[in-house]
């Protein structure tokens, strides 16, 4: 079976159609993929970022702690000192 002229330049055309098609939905894939990448790398920052600043308020926490306690034991001395001058 011959095909007319006409109808292998159609089918040309529908070929060359379905390859910039691709093309055109292969380029945004790897343009999502490239979003994709750049946006983990970011969330990869940000969880390195925040889990810093986690244990750099947990020990600002033991810290503070300590200066409470520090400072609770200097209030009782204070006033053992106090009862002893009386």
């Amino acid at each position: 079976m011959r095909l007319t002229q006409k109808a292998q330049v159609t089918l040309f055309g529908a070929c060359v159609a379905s390859l910039i098609f691709a093309g055109t939905g292969y380029a945004q894939a790897k343009s999502v993929e490239a979003k994709y990448e750049e946006q983990s790398k970011q969330i990869e920052l940000y969880r390195s970022e925040l889990n810093d600043a986690q244990g750099q308020l947990q020990e600002y926490t033991k810290y503070k702690a300590m200066y409470e306690c520090i400072a609770v034991e200097k209030d009782q001395l204070q006033k053992e000192v106090e009862e002893l001058s009386k």
